[in-house]
C-alpha cells in the first residue's frame, strides 16, 4: 500500500500522489514493488529480504537511479507484540532519501511510522530528523523487549533452582533462541548505525546533538543488556544441567541404598544355604525361622541405619 505525505513547517499532512515528498510503503505486493521499482528505476535485489527477520542492516549509496544521489538506509524493528514468534516481530525498515524525496519500505503490520507522526511531528523538519528519530524509537523497542525478556529469565532463574521439568527446558530452549536471534540482529545494526552517525553530511543536516546522543545512549544500552542477558541465559542452562545431574545423584543412592538393603539379608540366606556341613540350625525343627528373621531383623537394621543418612547432601 502506498501513503503518500507533505512534509511543510514542522507538519506532516496525508497528501496525494501528485503532490508529496515522503512515501511509505507498506506490505509485500508484488505489483506496488514493481511500479516503485520501475519508476525510480531502483536496484531489482532491492526488495529481497525486505520482509524476513534474516535481513541485513546496511547503508549504502545507489547509483543509475532518477533519484537524486539516493541513499539507502535499512534498520530491523522489534514488534510490541510479545505473544507472537521472534521471527515475526523482527520487522525490516527501509528508508530511501535523497534530498527532495524519502521513500519508506515498512511491513504490512509495521506501526513505526504512524507513532513517529505522533509522538515527534514538531520535531521533523528534515529527513534526517524522520531517520534518526525512527532509529531511536526502533531502539527504545529493543530496550522495552529486552526488559521484558529479563522478567521471563528470572522466571527461568527460580524454577531452574527447584525443578528440571520438560515445560522449563522448552520455555529455556525459546527464551535462548530468542536472544540469539536479537544478539544478531543487534550486532549486526549497530554497525549500520555507526557508520550513520559517522556521516559528516548528514549530522550537519541533522544539527540535533542531543538526539545523537541520545541515539548512542540507548544503542549502547540495549547491546549491553543483550549481552547480560545471553550470558544470564547460559548460566541458567548449566543450572538446569547441574540441577539434573544432582537430582540423578541422589536417586543413584538411594537405589544403592535399597539394593544394599536387599543384599544383606540375601548374603545372610545364601551362607546358610551352603550345601556344607556344619552349620548351625542344620537339624533344629526351627532353624528355618531363626535364619529368616535373623535376615530380616539385619535388613531392618540396615533400612534404618541407611534412612538416617542425608542424601541430599
Amino acid at each position: 500500500m502506498f501513503q503518500y505525505y507533505k512534509m511543510d513547517d514542522r507538519k506532516i499532512r496525508e497528501s496525494s500522489g501528485e503532490d508529496y515528498n515522503w512515501l511509505v510503503v507498506s506490505g509485500t505486493d508484488p505489483e506496488e514493488q514493481r511500479h516503485l521499482l520501475d519508476k525510480y528505476q531502483l536496484p531489482e535485489d532491492i526488495f529481497i529480504g525486505a520482509n524476513e527477520p534474516e535481513e541485513v542492516s546496511r547503508l549504502e549509496y545507489l547509483r543509475n537511479t532518477k533519484l537524486n544521489h539516493p541513499i539507502l538506509y535499512t534498520l530491523i524493528d522489534l514488534s510490541e507484540v510479545t505473544q507472537d514468534r521472534i521471527e515475526d516481530r523482527l520487522e525490516p525498515v527501509t528508508f530511501i532519501y535523497t534530498k527532495d524525496l524519502l521513500i519508506t519500505y515498512v511491513s504490512h503490520q509495521s506501526t513505526l511510522i504512524k507513532r513517529l507522526i505522533e509522538k515527534h511531528e514538531q520535531d521533523i523538519q528534515r529527513y534526517e530528523d524522520i531517520v534518526a528519530y525512527s532509529t531511536l524509537m526502533i531502539y527504545t523497542h529493543y530496550i522495552k523487549g529486552l526488559q521484558e525478556m529479563k522478567k521471563q529469565i528470572d522466571a527461568l532463574d527460580e524454577a531452574a533452582r527447584k525443578t528440571t521439568e520438560n515445560n522449563e527446558l522448552f520455555n529455556l530452549a525459546d527464551t535462548e533462541r530468542d536472544m540469539v536471534y536479537l544478539d544478531h540482529t543487534l550486532r549486526d545494526q549497530n554497525h549500520t548505525v555507526d557508520r550513520l552517525m559517522d556521516r559528516k553530511e548528514f549530522l550537519d543536516r541533522l544539527d540535533n546533538e542531543a538526539l545523537v546522543y541520545d541515539i548512542k545512549l540507548r544503542q549502547k544500552f540495549a547491546m549491553k543488556m543483550v549481552t547480560i542477558y545471553r550470558d544470564l541465559l547460559e548460566t541458567i542452562g548449566g543450572l538446569f544441567s547441574d540441577m539434573m545431574d544432582n537430582n540423578l545423584n541422589h536417586l543413584m543412592k538411594y537405589l544403592d541404598s535399597a539394593a544394599l538393603v536387599v543384599a544383606v539379608p540375601s548374603l545372610i540366606a545364601g551362607l546358610w544355604g551352603i550345601n556344607t556341613g556344619g552349620l548351625p540350625g542344620k537339624d533344629n525343627a526351627i532353624g528355618t525361622i531363626i535364619v529368616f528373621g535373623l535376615a530380616i531383623l539385619v535388613g531392618i537394621l540396615t533400612a534404618i541405619y541407611l534412612s538416617r543418612k542425608d542424601f541430599s547432601k
